[in-house]
């Protein structure tokens, strides 16, 4: 097998915890095959990326502060695409030229690129500048297909007829609505910074069309099976999973409070800000009552404190997935594919009410495979529905039963793994590195 040597690589992510933790866990088994990586985003992640021995290169915008503002309330509440997107365009646009000048000089010196889905959007000017290898590494399927609609597109139960054309449609059009809204200031940024010419449809979308370059999804198909008109070098390589540092231990609250009854149900919805959270706090906590579960509640409770609840109810701000899900009777959560798939590595039960972007993908997707319950968008949540939701979970023996068995699979899967070893392979030949020269690793 012909094996690249050792390289400096960059991870370009933008986004949430959610967006950044994987890459995490990426960078460290690139690292331990020997190359030199960076993970560039967010400042707000400095302190957690460098505390896992990875090297941090800074990116303009703190998201925590967009999705908590007024506009990115109102765009987690939109439910349509085009004014989705426009919307997030006009949140991003006064730090567009600084987060591309950033990605420049975070990739100058670096043998290879790899993007989350925004962070390959935003890396293609670098990639030109530095003639380096680009490649996604998403954590949402971002290539065109007939199996499922665009997660850009928000699909749902009602949108989503099965049929090829339209799905492949849809991917077709979430790019062609990326472009309409914002290359008109990508370009202008891009002339700026390079003094070339504007970056053209193809030159963005291009070989995510032909699928002739590779792709690496941190997906299971425990949770969306690969598609069958995926090319070659589209690979599911399985989930990234960063585990908890050894030796943490819980708060003595949280100890106490699992060892004090049954599993309880575990309600978070992650970096997510609800527009009315007082209101969502309400429907959590009579969901839970209604359905004679006890529960905990963690992080964005706005409002929340702990003297308000129930003695059957717990706030907490954060535990690990891993150590915390294994002992829940079941999730409730947003529908982050981090989210989903620490639920779905732990064998617990998911409901899922999805609020914008991939998330109603996801939502669909664990009701499809049969890990948890139909989906409740976030508009159509009341205590009833969410309490009913609830109660299946919990007591739907065949749920269970499949959770299990596909909990099983995916604890056997070595997604990091996988990723590493299609890098150390130049992703079996496809990419040549400038000046980096494949050796054979079976030969002495």
């Amino acid at each position: 097998m012909c094996t690249i040597g050792a390289m400096r690589i960059v991870i370009v992510t933008i986004g949430t915890r959610g967006d950044v933790q994987p890459y995490v866990a990426l960078a460290q088994g690139l690292r331990r095959a020997g190359h030199a990586v960076v993970i560039c985003t967010h400042p707000t992640f400095r302190e957690f990326i460098e505390s896992h021995a990875i090297n941090f290169a800074p990116l303009a915008g703190d998201i925590h502060k967009l999705l908590t503002s007024d506009a990115g309330r109102r765009l987690l509440a939109q439910h349509n695409p085009l004014a989705a997107i426009r919307q997030l365009q006009a949140i991003a646009a006064p730090l567009l030229c600084q987060v591309m000048a950033d990605i420049i000089t975070a990739t100058a010196g670096a043998d290879l690129i790899l993007g989350s889905t925004l962070g390959y959007l935003n890396a293609v000017t670098a990639a030109q500048v530095h003639g380096v290898p680009l490649v996604l590494a998403g954590l949402q399927p971002f290539t065109p297909t007939a199996a499922f609609p665009s997660p850009l597109l928000a699909p749902s139960r009602h949108h989503w007829p099965g049929v090829g054309v339209y799905n492949r449609l849809t991917h077709h059009a979430s790019y062609r609505l990326l472009q309409l809204v914002s290359a008109r200031l990508a370009n202008r940024c891009h002339r700026e910074l390079t003094g070339r010419a504007p970056l053209r449809y193809t030159d963005v979308f291009g070989e995510l069309i032909a699928q002739r370059r590779p792709v690496i999804y941190g997906i299971s198909e425990q949770l969306l099976p690969r598609p069958a008109d995926y090319s070659a070098q589209i690979r599911f390589t399985g989930f990234w999973f960063l585990d908890r540092t050894p030796g943490w231990q819980p708060p003595p609250a949280l100890a106490d409070f699992l060892a004090a009854g049954a599993a309880p149900v575990y309600i978070g919805f992650g970096s997510m800000s609800d527009r009315n959270p007082a209101q969502l706090a309400q429907i959590a906590v009579a969901a839970l009552q209604r359905s004679g579960q006890r529960g905990i509640l963690a992080t964005g409770w706005e409002g929340v404190q702990a003297s308000d609840l129930p003695a059957n109810i717990l706030r907490i701000d954060a535990a690990p997935h891993d150590w915390l899900f294994p002992q829940v009777a079941a999730v409730v959560h947003h529908g982050g594919v981090g989210t989903t798939a620490a639920a779905l590595r732990a064998g617990a039960p998911q409901i899922v009410i999805p609020f914008s972007a991939d998330q109603p993908l996801w939502a669909e997707m664990v009701s499809r495979r049969g890990v948890g319950t139909r989906p409740i968008p976030r508009r159509r949540l009341t205590a009833t529905r969410l309490s009913a939701a609830i109660s299946e979970a919990v007591h739907n023996p065949s749920l269970r039963i499949r959770t299990r068995q596909a909990a099983a699979t995916v604890c056997q899967e070595d997604g990091v793994g996988e990723a590493v070893m299609l890098v150390n392979t130049g992703f079996a030949g496809c990419i040549s590195f400038p000046g980096r020269i494949a050796f054979d690793s079976n030969q002495g």
